[in-house]
């Protein structure tokens, strides 16, 4: 055996030591926890899973839902614990603001009789207990609804004349910095549902921001921008709006990249909808005024009647014959 040979094994043993490996020495397990992409929880939508590159919201890692009210942060990630749920996970709803929509949950899918929910009385406790999730691997899915209500203990002690500057910057800063320690040993996905805020005009600088610091925006893997957009009619009624999804951090896939989807009042984001949608943009399915033809048969007017129609178990085969065709 050469000198360089001995001295490479003399200096792998000394690492090895401090818990440095090299990849080939790493069991699966840890392999598995450092790059879980295949067990990937799906998002609830066919092209978001695409855009995001990892089929879904990767395990082990943190995500960012952000944007202004009543665009479908809450929406998104309740068909993310819908989805988790089909696959048999455990999921943890840290509901801050005390609004999660039982009724609502329900209509996406979520079985809320298997849904732990739990509402932390500061941000400090909210920390503690995704801590405590994490280290004992008792949860698949975290969500935390939402960063704006994560308060510190010292605002609520404080009065509403006495100055918080900076308070909530440094409470996300050091709990996720211990949370990311923990998560390189476990792989629960966990979910910040964030808001945003106007700041004061600067040349150069965006009019809106996130809240909670800049701690978040460098900790999540996948950071997601939610607008809501133009109304969804049918015969002159709304049944829904237009959502923009833009994947504006993406340490998995390229950033950037958008999503259109249809959010409606009785099912939220819907895969066959979806589906309905892009193979009418594909000319899959033939528009003719009101009417909507597939395969030269009339299936009737508007995409509720189609959804009907595709529902059914005459049109399962059809069903799978567009998800293929649109590679979905």
């Amino acid at each position: 055996m050469s000198m360089a040979s001995n001295k490479t094994k003399e200096i792998q043993e000394k690492l090895n030591k401090l818990g440095i490996h090299l990849w080939s020495e790493l069991s699966q397990k840890e392999r598995t926890i450092n790059i879980d992409l295949q067990e990937s929880i799906p998002s609830g939508s066919y092209q978001l899973d695409q855009a995001l590159g990892t089929k879904g919201w990767p395990r082990g890692k943190i995500i960012e839902i952000f944007g202004s009210d009543a665009s479908g942060k809450s929406t998104l990630a309740l068909h993310a614990v819908a989805e988790a749920q089909k696959q048999g996970k455990i999921c943890i709803y840290i509901d801050l603001e005390n609004t999660l929509n039982i009724p609502w949950a329900e209509k996406i899918g979520v079985k809320i009789d298997s849904l732990y929910i739990c509402t932390p009385s500061s941000g400090e406790e909210t920390f503690e207990v995704i801590s405590t999730l994490i280290q004992d691997k008792e949860a698949d899915l975290i969500i935390v609804d939402s960063v704006a209500a994560m308060v510190p203990e010292a605002e609520l002690d404080a009065s509403l004349n006495d100055q918080s500057i900076g308070l909530q910057a440094r409470l996300m800063s050091k709990g996720l910095r211990i949370i990311q320690s923990h998560l390189l040993k476990s792989n629960p996905t966990i979910i910040f549902i964030n808001q945003i805020r106007e700041q004061i005009k600067q040349t150069y600088f965006p009019s809106t921001t996130t809240t909670g610091g800049r701690a978040l925006k460098y900790a999540a893997s996948i950071r997601v921008e939610v607008k809501r957009q133009e109304a969804i009619k049918q015969n002159e009624k709304i049944i829904g709006y237009q959502t923009k999804i833009t994947i504006v951090k993406n340490k998995f896939n390229n950033p950037m990249l958008q999503v259109s989807l249809g959010l409606y009042f009785d099912v939220g984001f819907n895969k066959i909808f979806e589906l309905l949608n892009l193979a009418i943009e594909k000319k899959l399915i033939e528009k003719k005024g009101a009417w909507l033809y597939y395969q030269n048969k009339n299936l009737g007017q508007g995409l509720l009647t189609l959804k009907e129609k595709f529902e059914s178990k005459e049109m399962e085969k059809e069903l799978e014959k567009l998800k293929n065709a649109l590679g979905v």
